[in-house]
């Protein structure tokens, strides 16, 4: 009896992991494309709210991401042809509460007094899709307790939610991109989605005690957050160019249908500039929760804050492009021949990596970088450690 229970158990799981393999495999393909535009809203949220990037909670995120779309494309692989969902005639949905239980009765066996029925049903593909159900949304139970501190009543809310979005998603036919739907919108899909919703609320529970607490995640993030590394600079400064770009685009619009003339493509530099110099901080600081601070025993002076934006801008800007510039005008004049041309791209773009690399040497080891040493200034954190208990 224990090993034909074994037997049963081994093929109830190859064929629910016989299932999710394609989908797997799908869903690795695609989540690279996904991870790519969601990393940079994420990278800049988590510097907004902790001040760092927290490498254990980037797991734990990305391994939420990639459960999502292995569980989407559960339910919508494989995908039929549209000539042959014009084909097919099947009921659009199921409004009957645990009718499942009435097919796994009527296709097999089972009788609730007759032990000996129990594993003949198991291995029934009645059986199999419940179980399947059931399996779908375990993780997401887990996730929602472990990670996200869900309630027990929130989780079996959003497992719901979750579980009906999937079926709207099979009635509409893939949001009506086929002609009717291909797959039954079931409401036993959504008891037993609901269900694995729940089960994984009280796995999650074992994850707490195993795992660390997202107490301790976020205490150790903000502890990092105090820190204000090259990357976080870089971050806040693409907010800012962003921004510049964005107003340059529309400006050039206006240009364009000579709304405004050309000259006025510098105000959005202009703004930028007086914006920092009146508040003290750009937009980009602002958003990522940092600021200006003193550490010459000098009075925070604007002059001081426009010395620091000149001197950044002429090392990393002006300076590189300026020395491509003008070796391309060298060039032209033909002063020296394509061959010395190469090599002096080569040996500017050496020397730029070179000051990228020890800006970084710089502020691993906690010393002023150069604009911060002659401006005076530096920038720092306005993150705090918060008290919580972990």
């Amino acid at each position: 009896m224990y090993f034909k229970f074994l037997e049963i158990c081994y093929t109830l799981i190859g064929e629910i992991m016989s299932n999710f393999t394609f989908a797997i495999k799908t869903a690795i393909v695609f989540f690279p494309i996904v991870a790519l535009f969601f990393t940079i809203f994420y990278v800049l949220y988590q510097y907004h709210k902790y001040g760092s990037v927290n490498g254990f909670r980037t797991i734990i995120i990305y391994s939420f991401i990639l459960y999502l779309l292995t569980a989407y494309f559960l339910i919508i692989l494989p995908l039929p042809s549209i000539e042959y969902v014009n084909k097919i005639n099947i009921p659009s949905y199921n409004l009957q509460p645990f009718n499942f239980i009435l097919e796994i009765i009527n296709k097999t066996n089972l009788k609730f007094n007759d032990f000996t029925t129990y594993f003949p049903t198991l291995k029934n593909a009645a059986t199999y899709e419940a179980i399947f159900n059931i399996f779908l949304t375990i993780p997401f139970g887990i996730y929602l307790h472990y990670y996200f501190k869900c309630s027990l009543g929130k989780t079996l809310f959003f497992s719901f939610c979750l579980s009906l979005f999937f079926e709207l998603t099979q009635i509409s036919g893939l949001y009506f991109i086929y002609p009717h739907s291909y797959r039954v919108f079931d409401v036993d899909d959504l008891i037993l989605n609901s269900f694995g919703g729940f089960l994984g609320y009280f796995l999650g529970s074992l994850f707490i005690k195993i795992l660390q607490s997202r107490d301790k995640i976020d205490h150790d993030s903000y502890q990092k957050g105090e820190l204000v590394s090259i990357f976080k600079r870089f971050c806040y400064i693409s907010i800012d160019l962003f921004i510049i770009i964005l107003l340059t685009f529309l400006e050039s619009y206006l240009v364009y249908n000579k709304i405004i003339s050309k000259e006025y493509l510098i105000i959005p530099l202009i703004m930028y500039f007086i914006f920092v110099l009146i508040f003290k901080k750009s937009i980009g600081m602002k958003y990522l929760n940092l600021e200006f601070k003193n550490f010459k025993n000098l009075s925070l002076k604007r002059f001081n804050l426009l010395i620091y934006y000149l001197t950044f801008i002429l090392i990393y800007i002006i300076l590189p492009i300026f020395s491509l510039f003008l070796g391309y005008l060298l060039y032209q004049n033909q002063i020296f021949n394509y061959n010395i041309l190469e090599y002096y791209i080569v040996i500017i773009l050496a020397l730029y990596l070179m000051i990228l690399i020890l800006s970084l040497l710089l502020k691993i080891f906690h010393k002023n970088l150069i604009y911060e040493s002659i401006s005076g200034i530096k920038i720092v954190s306005t993150i705090k450690i918060k008290d919580e208990e972990f």
